[in-house]
């Protein structure tokens, strides 16, 4: 599971915004003449903000962890490089089979590449991939649900927090 932390900025109708800033690898680096703290330097930090179902009761200011399951994000990732590549890929190779000049290869390529960014998006903005591919609150920020023993007067009990 894929997990990032942030504060909620709004509420409503059953919904919370969610504010996340994006980490820098520069914030555990001593050197500051690299590229990525140049380019970080240029184009600043941007926070985030979702939307997401309220599933947890929070309110304006909680710190609240968010996150999509592993499995769902290489899917995506997949799918997001996968289907125009092959798009790409199948256009060039029909245009070959074909007999096709070069040129019109090149041509064919590119509309491959186009019909399969066309595919994407399409299946992309689907209610149910839009539902899918969407990131859940997870818990409050701060907890955890691990067993604890407290010594009692009558012995150590167990108690789940969280």
């Amino acid at each position: 599971m894929i997990e990032e932390s942030g504060t909620v900025v709004a509420d409503g109708r059953g919904l919370v915004w969610v504010e996340t800033q994006p980490r820098s690898s520069c914030a555990s680096c001593a050197v500051t003449s690299c590229t990525s703290s140049v380019i970080s330097g240029l184009f600043g930090t941007r926070s985030n903000c979702l939307q997401l179902e309220n599933t947890l009761g929070a309110v304006i200011g909680d710190r609240v962890v968010v996150g999509i399951p592993d499995e769902l994000l290489v899917r995506a990732s997949l799918l997001a490089y996968l289907l125009p590549a092959i798009g790409m890929l199948a256009g060039a190779l029909l245009a070959d089979i074909a007999g096709l000049v070069p040129a019109l290869q090149g041509l064919s390529a590119l509309c491959g590449l186009v019909a399969g960014l066309v595919l994407l998006r399409r299946n992309s903005r689907k209610p149910s991939q839009q539902q899918r591919y969407r990131p859940q609150l997870l818990r409050m920020a701060g907890f955890s649900t691990q067993q604890v023993a407290l010594p009692l007067s009558g012995g150590a009990r167990n108690y789940q927090t969280g």
